[in-house]
């Protein structure tokens, strides 16, 4: 698991993702290779909705680079409850995500991403610098 930098606080962690706060107005989503069974992930996504409302943000880096694909039925979860449901009851409004080193993974992600409500503003990105600088600009 990665370490934490200076600028956060940890929120959470299991097998799958290390959550934390960073002092630039958002959560830092660390995924792990671990795939996780969909009931994992979907527990998973629910602790990451309540740190938006606990640390009253609706902004996310999503860091996707060694994170193995995500099974189908979870996708159409995310797309079809989790997101609008975040959006409404946590604010998401804006999602980083740095991008999958797995090309199929990336092309889930981006799946997903399409199909977001207008009010969550979604960018890919290369690196966590980008995606930092992409958040903090949105504050």
């Amino acid at each position: 698991m990665s370490i934490l930098t200076p600028r956060e606080t940890l929120y959470f962690s299991n097998p799958v993702l290390q959550l934390s706060h960073d002092s630039g107005g958002y959560l830092r989503l660390r995924w792990t290779s671990t795939g996780g069974t969909e009931d994992e992930l979907r527990s998973t996504y629910l602790q990451v909705r309540q740190a938006m409302r606990h640390f009253r943000t609706g902004k996310t880096m999503s860091i996707h680079q060694n994170r193995p694909l995500i099974p189908v039925p979870v996708q159409q979860w995310l797309a079809a409850e989790w997101i609008p449901g975040s959006v409404r009851e946590a604010g998401y409004s804006h999602c980083a995500i740095v991008e999958s080193h797995n090309p199929m993974a990336r092309l889930a992600s981006q799946a997903v991403s399409l199909t977001a409500p207008t009010a969550l503003a979604f960018r890919h990105f290369p690196t966590e610098a980008a995606a930092d600088a992409w958040l903090r600009q949105n504050a």
